[in-house]
């Protein structure tokens, strides 16, 4: 087992996590963590999910304590091609 005090954080490479989906089921919790078009995914016993579980939720409380809430309302994205730009019968854009 690696020694969480011998790593250094910093130095490891990173992925931009931007989703997450998974499923489980008695024996077993599945997950992949989605990155652009790139998916990893793990599988792992009920006791070391819930083990990380607490530990999220655990960073989730010092964050918002150091930093405030976190907002968790869903981003309004603009498509890129909006009704405006969409040629009209008739029409010689």
């Amino acid at each position: 087992m690696i020694d969480p005090k011998k790593i250094d954080m910093n130095q490891l490479p990173k992925k931009f996590v931007d989703g997450a989906i998974g499923a489980h089921g008695k024996e077993i919790f599945s997950f992949a963590l989605t990155s652009g078009n790139n998916l990893d995914s793990f599988a792992t016993t009920p006791q070391v999910m819930k083990s990380i579980a607490l530990w999220l939720n655990a960073q989730i409380a010092n964050y918002e304590k150091q930093f405030g809430a976190i907002d968790m309302t869903p981003p309004q994205i603009s498509s890129p091609i909006q009704m405006a730009d969409l040629k009209k019968p008739g029409e010689n854009k």
